[in-house]
């Protein structure tokens, strides 16, 4: 009888240590699968489809998903659509969503012109004329957050809203920005990566040289070089107070490149605009934080809809 006891005990405890590496194993795989999906995946891809429309002639990229209200995704000069690629389905769950490759940008026509910021806000304007879409909100990361501010005053009517996030157009003293080297090679994509993002760890060698291929592969450096050329001073105060739409300026803490202060200086300057503070991030919100970019840009414009109704 002890004996099976004793045989008992033994495949008791057993049990109870088979149990508790099981759990343990379970426990360790929970706590670091959310830490590794949590990093954000900065050189991500799109997954809709991408589609081609003639605008003035040429053709131009976008991606679209989603039902509802418009936001229009304009990138950084030098990047692309793809730099939305975790943001758009977030946003496109209750909205309809389009990210474009701006002419002489990403996949778009690239022809040999003078890119001015007006030469875009007439593209986008056309676009959405195309698409049968009367007003859009445009969301724009530095170059493209310009881009949302001067859509805005050269075209009120098609204007729904603007997002702008870490550009150094607006009005106040820029003290204490600094624009890291950034030319096309292993070395020089580092130095940009290093001062763009305040999570430094996100700098891999893959990380630095997949950026060095994509920009390689990217074939805009004539537009870039034509825009910054004869780059336009920032606006005034004078400027932007015109502007009479929902207005959201969202900036990171930790910016190097441009700073929390020129938000919020911009931010100020525009009648009834908001400032959304992100913590832990640098010069790329919606890249560096997205999810925290996607709950600002979800607030914002769900108080917009609370507001009209």
């Amino acid at each position: 009888m002890w004996r099976k006891g004793c045989s008992f005990l033994k495949v008791l405890v057993l049990c109870m240590l088979t149990a508790g590496v099981t759990t343990a194993a379970q426990n360790g795989a929970t706590n670091e699968a959310p830490a590794e999906a949590q990093r954000p995946n900065i050189m991500g891809k799109l997954r809709t489809a991408k589609k081609t429309i003639a605008v003035f002639g040429q053709p131009i990229v976008y991606y679209e998903a989603g039902r509802g209200r418009t936001l229009v995704l304009l990138a950084q000069l030098g990047w692309d659509s793809h730099m939305w690629s975790q943001n758009m389905p977030a946003l496109a769950e209750n909205y309809h969503v389009i990210a474009m490759d701006l002419l002489g940008t990403g996949e778009s026509a690239k022809p040999h012109l003078e890119y001015k910021m007006d030469t875009w806000t007439d593209v986008i304007a056309e676009f959405l004329r195309l698409k049968g879409i009367p007003k859009a909100t445009i969301v724009g990361a530095v170059m493209g957050g310009a881009l949302a501010v001067q859509f805005a005053l050269d075209h009120p009517e098609m204007s729904e809203g603007l997002v702008c996030a870490a550009s150094n157009t607006g009005p106040g003293k820029h003290e204490g920005g600094r624009q890291p080297a950034n030319w096309p090679s292993l070395g020089g994509v580092k130095r940009a990566l290093m001062a763009w993002f305040h999570d430094k760890s996100l700098v891999t060698e893959e990380l630095v040289r997949a950026r060095f291929e994509d920009r390689l592969r990217a074939d805009d450096g004539y537009t870039i070089e034509r825009h910054l050329s004869d780059h336009r001073p920032p606006y005034s105060i004078q400027e932007v107070s015109v502007i009479r739409i929902p207005a959201l300026f969202v900036w990171c803490r930790e910016d190097e490149i441009t700073p929390l202060k020129w938000g919020e200086d911009y931010a100020a300057a525009v009648p009834g605009a908001q400032l959304a503070v992100i913590n832990g991030c640098g010069h790329f919100p919606n890249l560096e934080k997205p999810r925290e970019f996607n709950r600002a840009l979800t607030d914002f414009l769900k108080g917009r809809q609370a507001a009209n109704q």
